[in-house]
């Protein structure tokens, strides 16, 4: 629902300023759209940028989550050995 509203809303902003710009870019001239459009357009791409780079400490601690689980895999082996020489004795 909340996506909805943003849609109609970004709709909407868009068809209220029909006003034509080419913004520049690192120096380069973009194709040329309407306010609405760039201003939408440039809050997307912000908003998958901060999704990537929110996604950062997840696979850091997916990767360290990995490493100790292959920890706890050796140290369990480790206890099993033991708990045989122990039996054996």
């Amino acid at each position: 629902m909340l996506a909805l509203a943003c849609i109609g809303l970004g709709v909407y902003f868009a068809v209220d300023n029909p006003e034509s710009i080419t913004p520049r870019f690192a120096g380069f001239d973009l194709f040329p759209g309407s306010v609405g459009f760039w201003l939408i357009g440039f809050l997307l791409i912000g908003a998958l940028l901060g999704f990537l780079a929110s996604l950062l400490p997840y696979w850091t601690e997916r990767r360290r989550v990995k490493g100790l689980e292959r920890q706890l895999l050796r140290t369990e082996r480790e206890l099993q050995t033991v708990r045989r020489q122990v039996a054996g004795e």
